[in-house]
């Protein structure tokens, strides 16, 4: 009896290889999927405000091994506190027919990190985005959701410059 392998057989094999080759190559540059390991230097963080920046370090810190959110201050190592969250829009360039053709978003973050005795960690600071955005008149329910993805973009940007500033942050011993 001898082994003849079927079309079938070599298709599958040959998928399993791509696949497998695939991975090792993403994996080798540095792609990770989105649930990466944020390696910060302590187990307990207290993230205050209510804004789309607060809820998106939330959103990253959760879950992750090794760190917990608590909802007291006391408790926690690092009290991450968003102070304030606004937005703005400015029109920067108007069409021929006085439509707005250039957007201007822009994003103000004021924040503060302190530790569970409010201790200051880092003194109130500022992250300051922008972004243009290009309009066109035939599109207006288009513009519309490209604002909102700009707006969601700026603040997942926002959030991951954070989570940055958090890796640095040197807590006292409890």
């Amino acid at each position: 009896m001898t082994f003849s392998p079927t079309r079938r057989h070599l298709g599958r094999t040959a998928l399993a290889t791509f696949v497998g080759a695939a991975g090792l190559v993403v994996s080798g540059c540095g792609w990770r999927i989105r649930g990466f390991d944020l390696a910060l230097p302590f187990k307990t963080i207290a993230i205050s405000g209510e804004t789309g920046v607060a809820n998106e370090i939330r959103q990253m810190v959760f879950g992750q091994p090794g760190i917990k959110i608590v909802q007291n201050q006391v408790e926690a190592e690092v009290v991450l506190l968003i102070m304030s969250q606004t937005t703005d829009r400015t029109v920067t360039a108007f069409s021929g027919a006085g439509r707005p053709r250039e957007l201007q978003l822009r994003m103000r973050t004021t924040y503060r990190i302190t530790d569970g005795f409010a201790v200051e960690l880092s003194s109130p600071q500022e992250i300051s985005l922008t972004r243009d955005v290009t309009v066109t008149e035939s599109e207006a329910l288009a513009q519309t959701s490209a604002e909102a993805f700009m707006q969601e973009d700026m603040q997942r940007d926002t959030a991951q410059q954070l989570i940055r500033r958090l890796r640095a942050i040197k807590p006292a011993a409890k």
